[in-house]
This record gives C-alpha cells, structure tokens and sequence, in this order.
C-alpha cells in the first residue's frame, strides 16, 4: 500500500496528442490541421512531412511559425466490487496542451535546400486525475476486504487521491535536400529528441470503518489510527499519506531519409523513412515523502518507432489539390513495457494510419480544405489499463488558407478524433471490466513568410 504512487510511473502521457502512432505525433502544423494528409507536402511544413519536396520551393527564405491548442478527456469506468459509490465507477482525465509549437525555417538557392525544423514529436500535454484512477483507488478498496479478513467488517473507505503529470518530447530537426532531376529529389536528416515527463500526486487521508471494540459505531476512522490499535504497524505505515514529485528526462536520435518524385505537374509522390529513436528515461525525485516510489536514477527504455510514411497530391484541375497519405509505424520491435529483455506481449501488430483530404482555391488569395484520417491500433489487451490505451480512431479537420500578400500566408483549422470505445476484463480477487474512451478537440493557426531572391 505504501507504494501506491509507484502507478504514477506507468502513466505516460507520451501518447501521440490527436495524430499519429502510439507514441510519435504527426500533428504538426496549420496546414496538417485543415488537411490531415499532408506526406506530400511541398511547402514549408514538408521540413517535418517531406524533406525532400522543399527543393520544390522558391529560391529564397521561408520560415513558418504555427501553434495548436489541444484539448483531450479521457474516461475509464471500472466495476470492481469493493469500489465506492455507484458502480461502475467513472474515473475522468484532463489533458490540456494550450501551446503545441511547430517552427519551420528552409533556404532554398538552385538545386539544394537546406532546413530545420522544432516541433513536439510526442507527448504535448498535462493530464490531471482530480480523484485518481482505478488502478490506484482498487488499491484503497482493498482495505475493506483484507480488515474484513481479520474477522472485523468494514464497508466504507473514503482517501484524497490526486495525480498530475505531463510529457513533452521535444524534436530538433535538420534536412540536407537536393534535386537529382526535374522529378526527382532526395533529402537526407536528423532529428535530436529531449524527453520529459514530470509527476506530482498524492494519496491522502485515507479513512475506514471498522466495527470492533475501538470503534463500536463503525465510524470512519483513519487507516494508520485502526492498524496501529489492532498491532498492524506495517499496515499503518503503508496507510499513511503519501506524496511523489519526480521527473524522468532521455535524449536520443532519429536518421531521416526522404524522397520526393513529382512525374507531371499534376501528381507529387513522397516517401519518408524515420529510423528508429533510441532513447532511455533517467529518473529524478524531487520532494515525495518516499523516494521508494521512484527509484532515483532508475533507467526506462522510451524508444520511438521506426516508421515509414507515404503521400500522393493530385490536382486533377487547376484549383483542386486531392491529397492522400499512409503512415505506417514499427511498434513490435519496441519495448513498450520500458524494461529491456522483458517481453510482455503487448503488441499483435503494427500501427498504421491513412486519409485522404481536398483543398480548393475559391481565389488567389483563399483556399478552403478538409481532411478524413483513421488509425488502426495493433496492440492487445496487455497494452491496456487505465494508465494507457490505444484505440482505433477517425478523425476529421477542415479550415482555410489566406494569402495575405506574396510574402505572408495565413492557415488556420480545426480537428476533432472520434476514438473506439475498448474494454478489458480481469480478475482482482473477482472479476473485473474496465472500459476506456477518449475525445479530443483542436484549433491550429500558423503564418508562412517567403523571402524570395
């Protein structure tokens, strides 16, 4: 019971924040926002989406700058027995990510473009469990039938359970592109990512109402109160509050290869190929009353993904761009379980993910567009619990492009995910049902500047 908030450990926001693999965002910029295909991309944002159809831009400085607002719910329900109040119960999450920044910036002179780009490859956001989740209360709830073993019945417990953490995993990129031919170019890169993932929580007060000679109304009383009277000392150490404040930080790298093909000047071909990040989470406790809850310097595997993406833009008329792209991400061959050699079998499959998206020029300076992308998650029912899930998602976006003069362009969309409803049944002394859902809400605005020669 004293390790109650060890849970807080697993609870790793670095879920992808509305688009991409379980683990690796694909969100990010503006134009993504109101298009959701952008793998073909031959304006700025292809820094991040296709180095190599930059050489497709105008000989000059382009830079962009973009922000996105997320908003996300997540809601477990459990119907563990001993549990309080109405079963199932709910257990609601709050994740909010008011700045989610995309910063581009590309030189483009002849053949060759050079780049860099900052985004949030994952994570992106603070969650904020105002009453816990099952997997920490279930553990409160075990009082009653464990006291209740001891030949004295207990009904009640009441705790103040609070958990608050975020994950931010930070990409740094840099891209070398070249133009091998009017149809073809490569580009060539690299990614440093910094993670960090920060937790503060705490069980409190935690109280129950045994019947026996030191509490003949069965009033609630405190944990540690009752065990230190019936000579559990143990188990009013393990009652006692409990609070946690540590942070677990890596760094690692990512190769990049891109190559853009653009047969006509109607159809643009990408391919990208994102090598697997290695990246290890070293642990730092701060001011939690017992640092056994995270063991200081303890070491976590991270690792991101390889993934392979593919775009095609058409423009079947002038003012018509029908855009489509398949991203496709490497999660067997990843220790999602943080432990090396420890195989838990937790994925069935790969991650894949697809969609198609229409941009229409009403005139010169305004463009209007809108998006359709699905998710098909591989992994099984040993991946889900309440401090992490994946489900099948589809999600549509739509908004608009402004030109405001040859040097500035304004984008601004919006998203919203629709995810699949899942459930998964154990036993926990009986049987249990725990259900996940999640909806997620986004508004992105982004300006791109040209400096031409």
């Amino acid at each position: 019971m004293r390790k109650l908030l060890t849970l807080f450990a697993g609870i790793l926001i670095t879920g992808s924040a509305i688009a991409g693999g379980l683990v690796t965002n694909n969100n990010h910029s503006a134009m993504f926002t109101r298009l959701l295909n952008r793998n073909a991309s031959t304006d700025i944002d292809a820094v991040y989406f296709n180095p190599a159809g930059l050489t497709k831009l105008g000989d000059g400085f382009h830079f962009s700058i973009n922000n996105q607002t997320i908003g996300q719910t997540q809601t477990i329900t459990n119907n563990y027995a001993y549990l309080s109040g109405t079963k199932p119960k709910e257990f609601v999450g709050k994740v909010s990510a008011p700045i989610y920044p995309g910063v581009y910036v590309a030189y483009k002179t002849g053949k060759l473009a050079l780049s860099a780009g900052f985004n949030v490859i994952g994570g992106g956001g603070g969650a904020k469990y105002d009453k816990g989740l099952p997997s920490i209360e279930t553990q409160v709830a075990d009082l009653l039938p464990l006291v209740t073993s001891f030949g004295i019945t207990t009904t009640q417990y009441t705790a103040d359970i609070f958990f608050e953490g975020s994950s931010i995993y930070f990409g740094y990129q840099a891209n070398v592109s070249y133009e091998l031919s009017d149809k073809i170019s490569a580009a060539v890169g690299g990614r440093l990512v910094t993670a960090k993932n920060t937790y503060n929580g705490h069980i409190n007060d935690i109280m129950i109402n045994p019947l026996y000679a030191g509490n003949p109304t069965a009033a609630l009383m405190p944990a540690p109160t009752f065990f230190t009277s019936i000579g559990q000392a143990g188990y009013a150490l393990m009652t006692s509050d409990t609070e946690a404040d540590a942070e677990m930080t890596g760094k690692g790298f990512t190769p990049i290869l891109s190559l853009n093909i653009a047969p006509s000047e109607k159809i643009n071909l990408s391919l990208r190929y994102e090598f697997k990040t290695k990246l290890n989470l070293t642990t730092t406790v701060h001011d939690g009353k017992d640092a056994g809850m995270f063991i200081q310097d303890s070491v976590a595997i991270a690792d991101l993904p390889a993934a392979i993406s593919v775009g095609l833009n058409f423009k079947p008329i002038e003012k018509l761009m029908l855009s489509g792209s398949f991203n496709y991400y490497f999660d067997k061959s990843v220790d999602y379980d943080g432990q090396a050699g420890v195989d838990v079998n937790m994925i069935d499959k790969n991650f894949l993910e697809f969609g198609i998206g229409a941009e229409y020029s009403i005139s010169d300076k305004l463009r209007v567009s809108a998006g359709w992308a699905a998710t098909v998650t591989g992994v099984n029912s040993n991946y889900q619990s309440d401090m992490g899930y994946s489900t099948n998602t589809n999600s549509v976006g739509a908004g608009f492009g402004y030109r405001i003069n040859d040097m500035i362009d304004l984008n601004i969309g919006g998203q919203l995910a629709i995810y699949s409803e899942d459930s998964k049944s154990f036993t926990h002394f009986v049987p249990v049902t725990e259900t996940y859902n999640k909806s997620t809400w986004l508004i992105g605005a982004g300006l791109n500047f040209y400096f031409g020669k």
